[in-house]
Order: C-alpha cells, then sequence, then structure tokens
C-alpha cells in the first residue's frame, strides 16, 4: 500500500504536471485498468486508486503529442549520439527529463506537431550491450498506446521513487527535432550497431526450397539501386546490381559458380532476369510474395537479419535460425502449457510470473535457485525447471533434412575444419550448446537397472533425466514487411519491375556504402510498367560495389 508520504509527493508533484498530460494510475510499471488507453483518470481518481492500495505510482499517457524517449543504459545514449551526428542533443538537456536513479536510466519527454504524427510510432532499438541485469541495453521511442512512470512514482525493482531532472512545471518538453521523426519513421529493424551494418534480411525457410540460388535474391535485394537515388536507403526497385567478382569472394565460389546460380535461379523464379555487363550483373528480382507463392509455403516462417559475409554459409546458417526460433516457439507453447495449468487450479495467470528460463539467462545464470550449476557440456536444473527448447529431429523436420546433418551442422568439429577439397566453412563462427539435466531427487533410493531403462543416469550423487539441447544463438529475428495484395506464382513470367535507376552515385568505399541504415520495402509494381522488355539495356553508371574486406 502507497504511504501518506508517497501521496503527499505525487499529489505536490501533479501540480507541476500540465493539467493537458493525461494520466494513469499504475501498479509497479503497468497500468491496470482495463481500456485505460481511452480512458480518462482525474487527479482524484489517482489519489483515491494510491489511498486505498491499489495503485503504486502514475504514468503519462503518450501519442496525440507526446513523445517519450527511454534511455535503457549508458549504450542507449551513446547510440543517439551517433544518430544525431551534426545535430547534436541540446534540446535533450534542456526539454522535460526524469530518472529511476539506476545507471544510464532516464526518460525525455517531447512534444509532437500534429502534422508529424503520422510519422511516428513504437520503436525499441537494440544497441547490442548487455545490461547489469542480463538483458539488452535499447533506446525506445514510446508512442501511441504506450506510458511513461512519472515521478515519484516507486521503481518496483529498486522501491525507490523517480526522481525529476527537468520537472515540467521550469522545463517544458521541447518540440521534438526533424533528425528524431526521421530517425523514428525511417527506421529498419536490421540495423544491428556500429559493426552490424551490412545485414541482409534472410527467410530461412525458403532455403528448403531454392538451395543456393537463394543468395542472389538475397545479393540483389541487399544491392538495390534504389539505395542510390534515394539517400542510401533501399526502396525495394526490384533492381539490383553488383559485380561478379564481389558475388565471387562474398560467398567463396568461383566467377563460373556464380553464373551457374544466376541461370538457376532464373529457372525457379526467384529473378525475371539479369544481364551482365563488363564485370557488372544486374538482376530484376522478384518479390518476396512471388517467392513464397513458388515455394508453397503458407507461412514464411523465420526472418533472420545476418551479416553479408554470412551468405558463404548460408546452408547451415538456416539450420541455426530454424533452430533458435524453435526455441522460442517451445518457449511460448510452454507458457501456453502454464497458464492453461493456473487456470485449471482457481488462479491468476497474471499474477504468476513464467518459470521459464531463456538462452541467455542460462548463459548468464542469474537463477541459482533452479539452475543448479553448468559445466562445459550440461546445464543442471532443479526438479521444478521448466525447459526451453527443440530437439534436433523438429528442426530436421523444418529444414527438409535428416536429424544427423542437423548435428553435423551444430557440430564445431564439421563446422571450423575446412573440407578436403576447398575450405569453405573455415570462417565459421563456433556454436555453444548444452544438454538440459533436471534433477530427480525423489529416485535417489530407486534400483539403477530400473532408471538406467528410462535412460536417467547417475551424476553428482542423484539421478537426472536429460532434456533437449539448448543451442546459445543470438540472431536477430524479425519481421518482414510484405505486399498487402495476393501474388500468383508465374515461373515463365518474364516481367522487369523498374529501370535502373538513370542518376547514379559514385560509391569509392565499402563503408560509405554500409553507412546507411537498410530498409528492405517492396512497392507494388504499376501495371502500366509491368510490359517492359528485357532487351532494353539498362543504362551503365560509375557505381562500385566494394567487396568485404578479407
Amino acid at each position: 500500500m502507497a504511504g501518506a508520504w508517497q501521496m503527499v509527493c505525487i499529489s505536490q508533484s501533479q501540480t507541476r504536471i500540465p493539467e493537458s498530460w493525461p494520466r494513469v494510475p499504475l501498479r509497479g510499471k503497468r497500468p491496470y485498468k482495463k481500456g485505460w488507453v481511452d480512458r480518462h483518470f482525474s487527479h482524484s481518481e489517482i489519489l483515491t486508486e494510491l489511498e486505498t492500495g491499489k495503485a503504486t505510482g502514475v504514468g503519462v499517457k503518450l501519442g496525440k503529442g507526446l513523445l517519450a524517449i527511454d534511455f535503457d543504459g549508458n549504450s542507449a545514449a551513446d547510440a543517439l549520439k551517433k544518430f544525431a551526428g551534426e545535430n547534436g542533443l541540446q534540446d535533450f538537456a534542456t526539454t522535460t527529463s526524469w530518472t529511476s536513479g539506476r545507471p544510464g536510466r532516464k526518460q525525455c519527454l517531447f512534444r509532437v506537431e500534429e502534422k508529424d504524427w503520422p510519422r511516428l510510432r513504437n520503436l525499441r532499438i537494440g544497441t547490442g550491450v548487455t545490461g547489469d541485469d542480463g538483458k539488452e541495453e535499447g533506446l525506445e521511442l514510446r508512442w501511441q498506446g504506450w506510458q511513461s512512470v512519472l515521478p515519484p512514482s516507486l521503481h518496483p525493482l529498486t522501491g525507490q521513487p523517480y526522481t525529476w531532472i527537468n520537472d515540467p512545471a521550469q522545463h517544458p518538453p521541447a518540440i521534438a527535432p526533424e533528425w528524431l521523426i526521421s530517425l523514428c519513421e525511417n527506421w529498419h529493424t536490421e540495423y544491428g550497431g556500429e559493426e552490424e551494418l551490412d545485414l541482409i534480411r534472410f527467410p530461412a525457410r525458403l532455403y528448403k526450397h531454392f538451395g543456393r540460388p537463394l543468395t542472389m535474391l538475397l545479393l540483389a535485394r541487399r544491392f538495390d539501386n534504389s539505395r542510390q537515388s534515394h539517400g542510401g536507403k533501399n526502396k525495394g526497385s526490384g533492381v539490383g546490381s553488383f559485380t561478379l567478382l564481389a558475388a565471387s569472394r562474398i560467398l567463396n565460389r568461383s566467377t563460373g559458380h556464380i553464373r551457374k546460380l544466376l541461370r538457376a535461379a532464373k529457372v525457379s523464379g526467384l529473378i525475371r532476369n539479369y544481364k551482365q555487363c563488363k564485370g557488372w550483373i544486374t538482376v530484376w528480382y522478384s518479390s518476396l510474395e512471388k517467392a513464397i507463392a513458388l515455394a508453397g509455403l503458407e507461412e514464411l516462417g523465420p526472418i533472420a537479419a545476418i551479416n553479408i559475409d554470412q551468405l558463404s554459409n548460408i546452408y547451415f546458417i538456416a539450420t541455426e535460425v530454424e533452430a533458435q526460433a524453435l526455441q522460442r516457439a517451445s518457449m511460448h507453447r510452454q507458457r501456453q502449457e502454464e497458464i492453461e495449468q493456473i487456470k485449471a487450479e482457481g488462479g491468476n495467470p497474471q499474477l504468476n510470473p513464467s518459470q521459464i528460463v531463456k538462452p541467455i539467462d542460462l548463459h548468464t545464470c542469474d537463477y541459482p535457485a533452479r539452475v543448479l550449476g553448468k559445466g562445459d557440456r550440461f546445464v543442471y536444473c532443479t526438479s521444478e525447471f521448466r525447459f526451453y527448447g527443440g530437439s534436433q529431429e523438429a528442426i530436421a523436420k523444418l529444414r527438409g533434412i535428416s536429424p544427423a546433418t542437423v548435428s553435423r551442422h551444430l557440430s564445431n568439429k564439421y563446422r571450423l575444419k575446412p573440407t578436403p577439397v576447398r575450405g569453405y566453412r573455415q570462417d565459421a563462427a563456433p556454436i555453444v550448446k548444452k544438454q538440459l539435466l533436471q534433477q530427480l531427487p525423489q529416485l535417489q533410493n530407486m534400483p539403477p537397472k530400473l532408471c538406467a531403462e528410462d535412460g536417467l543416469f547417475w551424476i553428482k550423487d542423484n539421478y537426472w533425466k536429460p532434456h533437449c539441447n539448448v543451442y546459445l544463438l543470438d540472431y536477430r529475428l524479425i519481421s518482414a514487411r510484405r505486399r498487402r495484395r495476393a501474388l500468383k506464382a508465374a515461373p515463365t513470367d518474364n516481367i522487369c519491375l523498374l529501370k535502373i535507376s538513370a542518376g547514379r552515385g559514385d560509391l569509392e568505399d565499402k563503408a560509405f556504402l554500409s553507412s546507411f541504415d537498410l530498409k528492405a520495402e517492396e512497392y507494388p509494381t504499376p501495371i502500366s510498367n509491368r510490359r517492359q522488355n528485357f532487351n532494353n539495356k539498362p543504362e551503365q553508371g560509375k557505381a562500385k560495389m566494394i567487396m568485404p574486406q578479407q
């Protein structure tokens, strides 16, 4: 129950807050009233909720002119400084802001003019840095349908009140700068950080149907010509250009093999046509919807943002992506089972947090009560532990390969040694996996022969039950933007989406090419453009695709 001191503080704090700010009572960090987004809460209602102990704090509803920027860790501030560039962060120092007191955590509030409301969305940008709580730090742009906890509400973890850095009475919210609105509007989730700029959207399940010719589609999408006429942003024109030598070095294949892949991709329908001229390859590629239709998939499946240099090992990258996606799906199914069990016992699932541990938590193990220990091969769990993972048989079924091949793909002996002929796999990163062992103390006095027949074994003075492996993978699984209209598969439909843009820039180095955030959108092709002839030669320019550093 909130104390009298907190209610007095909140009452005094709300006098500093403009009446136009919509507020909502909170329990911890979350609203608990149904329909809180569209419901109005008066000052007296909020104080009543605090007095009765139903609420522990108050938040401000965002959207409709209020945009909150949440800094979750010191790396978030560094990332925003890089995004601002020459614009600087002067507005962040003068606008309304507050903090929970935790290192690197604060929020800044901005006003947004009504003409810019359609450009904003809720967005989280991960920095790839793990914070002191074991979670990834990041920068959040909070807009419609979200709320932010205001001082002096109590933080649920520290128990300490939020405090103002710049209170709204003396420092009202500044107008959001244009570069910040543009960042929110154009941000693409493939961006991962300073070291992960050359990322590609890889629909792993398409590889099962198309095989290696899929790399031609991915390269064409990555080096779409629209980047050169739209400030480096990929607008999905349907035409991509790269050099034959660059593709050879990226995929670690001969130029002759690249030509074979191009022909196979055209026959399969992944690309509509391609032209070669003076070492340059121009590819008219098909849309994602058409590739899905050609593969006969009902669901696209997991899509991972992978580095461009990983395309050479795409055949077992697909296995890793399926493994990680299956582990996440397993967590969801386990949680649904938990909810059903809690409801059957007459409990409230919302008041019972999940008992499932994610692989990242196993890796950094913040749960000594339920995870007894870790070794090079095993993770020792208590008897009530709810594991998280997927079997090699399930991965093999999704990939369309045998379990033995899955085991080989996820084996460092196979991955880290080159083949006798060529060293295709020598640059692959090692994989980490561990076997989950669940403690069964109730079987301690059982006959060894009986327990051995059930697959149990004796370690550390107790019987243990083996579960599936947990693969400690860190791919960024992302969603795909797809056209709303339905497309029918037409393998013989040779249609040119768009001509190459006449104005090509002169890209002299890969750093420049990689300095843009990616945006892999595909726009519907106008009907009038669908009758263009491939005999029209694309206009040649000076653009160069610089090959990745070796």
